[in-house]
């Protein structure tokens, strides 16, 4: 049975992103420079009894710190460049929903970033473990929330930052949305914990923040299906 163009796409921009020297720093150098940064910041700073940053922590915050903003960009100015390329003017004349090709580029940036996530993380435990700080359950529970905490956090940029990338005309005005406006929407779910009209519960703020994720695609979606390619 042919597979669906659908899933096509969603190979194509897995194999494109997946190839590209983006994604080559995410999943080789900056776990490198991470690793360096954890033994000379805070293997120094933090190194008293009771005072010890595990090096999970350290790499979910450094990830956590980039990874967002560079999946942001990443699918940005891949849409912007290839409508102003105008590829889209071939794919649209084809049996694929104009809403296909934002899931698709969503997809795939979000795989790969999230993939050099988990890879930052098991590192960072790999790290303890060899510094005589084996996991433990209540360790691993807290590297759990972490990783669902970055991931989450790298679908609402990479969210943010397909809704600029159909919007915006140019590379520039893209990359500013992103950096100035994108950025700050990670703080959306947790306002109402922070007004005091919610609890401040974790998983409801995750709940809230995938919701905010549907919602901006969905607009993508539909701004991309009434664009003029």
């Amino acid at each position: 049975m042919p597979a669906s163009p659908t899933r096509l796409l969603l190979r194509d921009e897995l194999i494109g992103f997946a190839r590209s020297k983006v994604m080559l720093v995410l999943w080789v150098v900056l776990p490198c420079i991470a690793v360096l940064g954890f033994v000379v910041i805070a293997g120094r700073t933090l190194g008293e009894p009771g005072a010890r940053m595990s090096a999970a922590t350290f790499m979910s915050l450094v990830e956590s710190s980039l990874a967002g903003t560079v999946a942001a960009l990443m699918i940005a100015v891949d849409l912007v460049t290839e409508r102003n390329r105008n590829v889209y003017v071939l794919l649209v004349i084809r049996p694929i929903p104009r809403e296909a090709i934002i899931w698709a580029k969503f997809l795939a940036v979000f795989g790969c970033v999230a993939v050099a996530c988990v890879v930052s993380l098991l590192l960072g435990v790999a790290i303890d473990a060899v510094r005589g700080m084996p996991p433990t359950a209540d360790s691993l529970y807290i590297t759990g929330k972490a990783l669902v905490s970055m991931t989450t956090l790298v679908a609402l940029s990479t969210a943010a930052g397909a809704l600029f990338g159909v919007l915006a005309r140019s590379i520039l005005v893209a990359v500013i949305l992103v950096l100035y406006v994108g950025q700050n929407i990670a703080l959306v779910p947790a306002l109402p914990a922070y007004l005091g009209v919610l609890p401040g519960r974790y998983w409801l703020i995750t709940a809230l923040s995938v919701g905010l994720v549907a919602v901006m695609l969905g607009l993508a979606g539909r701004a991309f299906r009434r664009a003029q390619l």
